[in-house]
């Protein structure tokens, strides 16, 4: 094919490629001295009917494209078209756009090239300031793949075909049907749905997913991968490289949620993860990242691979008693739980005795009020909390009996270390929602639960009330088993807070008349099995990982071949039936059986054997539902380093202290030695430790102050820090901070409060 002379005002000097819709050329405009990349397509090149059709929305997008001016996209200047034929069939329409110098980002995976971990943020933030902009504009690009990213000279990030996309691949007989490259498409995208910014953020996701281990997460044929898309979990990105920060597994798998809700909403709360996660990596000028499977980070800390929240390395759960969904089938197993053996002395506080902790030889004092610092390891189903009981000194009844003041203090702070053992496993709206059940048949149970207790001396607080630090090791287990027991008995539906749980399956099958020979694993029962769990969102595990699985799913099958000649026909009739069968689920960190029926489902009978084992998969997974693997999974804390910076003065830190041992969020919190203000504390809860800490922790002390004087400055894996605004510190904002009950009263149910006191006036604090 001969290159044109001109196309419009653009003088034509050289070919630069072919694509789907036509020729790529290089070219001039003499008008302004600039050279121009000119993008063509042909009239003859579309389907024909629609060609006109094709080629008004290619004008309309392209136009709409246009109007972007953005630093990171390579800019559209103009759509034209020229005539070569009487009737318009040899027509040719053209973009003319900004002339780029650079190398695909494909280019640099293919050759699996090396990326610092700075490089890749700042890539991938650029991209995301791009796409925010252009989503801002209504303009969604709708192929966003490493082809369609080119990196400068300079480094600077272009993102090309803005608003073409969409034309180039829908309605040309070179592209096919499918919209989009494959392995960088959402969800919504295979199902031919509307789509909109959140499905170009998915394939942000991906590529930030290829930059981190070298790999796509979804591969293979183009059904392959549409179903893995639709119905997988990619391995996460630090089981791939274990170097790369653990805060990343998080960030993509929420950047790569099947949902369109469930993604980050905006390419900004995107890029503001990214830096989260990415705080206190990228400062190392030596790090890098390869592009291949055996990728390292050099010159960052090791990372451990996660299967769930951090936690503990010697946090070993054991199991929870079973709590069959379908009782009348199920034979129970029942559990036991390890306990911590050990010498223990009594400690008097008020009336009664407890157990506690013997104290470390050489220990350091606590500051007054403060968490003694824990002296004892927890053991599995173990886990160790601190907690703050309040009371209020000027309630009548502790006029004439100041030993009721001390009893009533140690009662509280018990029911506070119940209640935050209750919270590692309910989801905290719902925990509130039925904190007056809670209330009056769990956290009133302390001596069931708590194994060993050590407390400070009781102190008042400038907010008027006394309060008791206790540092415990509770028996988080029995808790759960106890929630369990409480939603049966009690009707109660608990959101649980949603794990990461690791299930291995396996189903095997085999034929009576074959004599009782060796069961043979069934891959089609266990394929449908596998799909129920998935859709929970949980992570499969295969055999050869089953002994890292937290859960165990198997079943065996006996079918039998049942004959029937029909007298009228003469035709012989066979159907299979269940002879026997048996399902159980285990619970890998103890070994107990947690979940186990041998009741045939009844009226059962199938054509083929085929047809069977495709039930039987079925009929498995409904023995499973969401709940119970999330009522049997052992939730543990997220350990993190609290850094407080530019407090106005450091007698703060001890009320923070006091604040954070009151949080229902934090389990468990120490002093950091020196004047600085750093703690380290277990929080609570799922998801990344800066969003526990700015929802369970800065919120509720900006709630107190009355505006926004706490915010995450920066994050990491295992630290975050939070500053202390200067506009916070003028003497209101800090009287209350001095003369307030702790924050976490201000967001606690009215039954709490109440609980801790009587004063009116001091209630309708609590209420604003």
């Amino acid at each position: 094919m001969s290159v044109p002379g001109k196309l419009g005002k653009y003088e034509i000097r050289r070919e630069l490629g072919a694509g789907a819709m036509g020729v790529v050329y290089e070219g001039w405009d003499p008008g302004i001295a600039r050279r121009v990349a000119i993008k063509t397509v042909k009239a003859d090149q579309l389907a024909g009917a629609e060609a006109e059709h094709t080629l008004q929305r290619f004008q309309h997008e392209a136009q709409a494209a246009g109007r972007l001016s953005h630093p990171n996209i390579v800019q559209i200047y103009e759509f034209g078209k020229t005539q070569s034929s009487a009737d318009g069939s040899s027509d040719t329409s053209f973009i003319a756009m900004e002339f780029i110098e650079g190398r695909e980002l494909k280019d640099t995976f293919d050759n699996d090239e090396r990326f610092k971990l700075p490089e890749i943020v700042r890539i991938m933030k650029e991209l995301l300031a791009a796409l925010g902009h252009a989503h801002k504009n209504g303009i969604v690009h709708r192929d966003v793949k490493p082809a369609n990213i080119i990196l400068l000279g300079d480094g600077t990030v272009k993102v090309a075909d803005f608003g073409i996309a969409r034309i180039e691949s829908s309605n040309l007989t070179q592209a096919g049907s499918v919209m989009g490259t494959p392995s960088y498409m959402s969800p919504e995208q295979f199902m031919g749905q509307t789509v909109d910014g959140r499905s170009d953020l998915f394939s942000a996701g991906i590529i930030l997913y290829q930059f981190l281990t070298g790999e796509k997460p979804f591969t293979g044929s183009v059904t392959t991968i549409m179903h893995k898309v639709l119905k997988e979990q990619p391995i996460a990105p630090s089981e791939l490289n274990v170097q790369v920060p653990i805060a990343f597994d998080a960030l993509l798998k929420k950047a790569l949620a099947k949902r369109p809700d469930e993604r980050f909403q905006t390419a900004q709360e995107f890029s503001i993860a990214l830096e989260a996660a990415a705080t206190g990596h990228a400062a190392s000028s030596d790090a890098t990242l390869t592009g291949t499977t055996d990728a390292t980070l050099t010159g960052a800390a090791t990372m451990s691979t996660p299967s769930q929240s951090p936690a503990p390395a010697s946090a070993t759960p054991s199991a929870a008693a079973l709590v069959p969904r379908r009782s009348p089938a199920f034979a129970v197993a029942a559990g036991t739980v390890a306990i911590v053996a050990g010498a223990a002395v009594w400690f008097m506080l008020g009336r009664s005795p407890e157990p506690v902790a013997p104290p470390a030889p050489q220990a350091a004092a606590a500051p007054t009020g403060a968490s003694p610092a824990p002296t004892f390891t927890a053991a599995p189903g173990t886990a160790t909390i601190t907690a703050l009981g309040l009371a209020d000194p000027a309630d009548p009844r502790y006029a004439s009996d100041k030993g009721l003041l001390a009893a009533d203090l140690r009662e509280d702070a018990k029911r506070q270390l119940v209640e935050k053992a209750a919270a590692l496993y309910v989801d905290t709206a719902s925990l509130t929602k039925n904190y007056a059940l809670l209330q009056a048949k769990l956290f009133t149970r302390g001596g069931e639960f708590i194994q060993a207790i050590d407390s400070a001396q009781p102190a008042p607080g400038p907010d008027g009330l006394m309060s008791l630090a206790a540092t415990a090791t509770v028996k988080v287990r029995e808790v759960q088993k106890s929630l369990n027991q409480m939603s049966r008995e009690e009707r109660v539906d608990f959101i649980r807070n949603n794990g990461d749980p690791k299930i291995a399956v396996s189903i095997t099958a085999a034929s009576v008349q074959a004599g009782d020979g060796a069961p043979q694993r069934s891959p089609v029962a266990e394929n449908l099995l596998k799909e129920r769990i998935q859709s929970f969102g949980f992570r499969l595990w295969n055999d050869e990982q089953k002994d890292g699985a937290d859960f165990t799913v198997s079943g065996e099958a006996r079918f039998k071949k049942l004959s029937a000649k029909l007298q009228a026909s003469g035709i012989t009739v066979e159907k299979f039936v269940l002879s026997s069968w048996s399902v159980k689920c285990t619970d890998k960190k103890s070994g107990e059986e947690i979940y186990y029926n041998t009741k045939i489902p009844e009226k059962q009978s199938w054509a083929t054997e085929e047809l069977a084992l495709r039930d039987v998969g079925k009929l498995i997974g409904e023995e499973f539902s969401k709940d119970f693997f999330l009522q049997h999974f052992s939730f543990t804390g997220q350990k993190v380093v609290l850094d407080f910076k530019n407090l106005p003065r450091p007698e703060l830190k001890a009320s923070l202290l006091r604040e954070l041992n009151s949080m229902r969020g934090v389990l468990s919190v120490t002093p950091a030695a020196g004047a600085t203000a750093r703690f380290d504390a277990e929080l609570s809860g799922n998801g990344n430790s800066a969003e526990l800490v700015g929802n369970g922790i800065v919120k509720s002390l900006n709630h107190k102050l009355g505006k926004t004087c706490f915010n995450v400055a920066g994050s990491s894996s295992t630290e975050v820090s939070l500053n202390f605004e200067p506009s916070c510190n003028d003497a209101a904002t800090l009287g209350r901070f001095d003369t307030l009950p702790p924050a976490a009263l201000f967001d606690a149910p009215q039954a709490r409060r109440e609980s801790v006191t009587r004063n009116p006036e001091l209630l309708k604090k609590l209420s604003i």
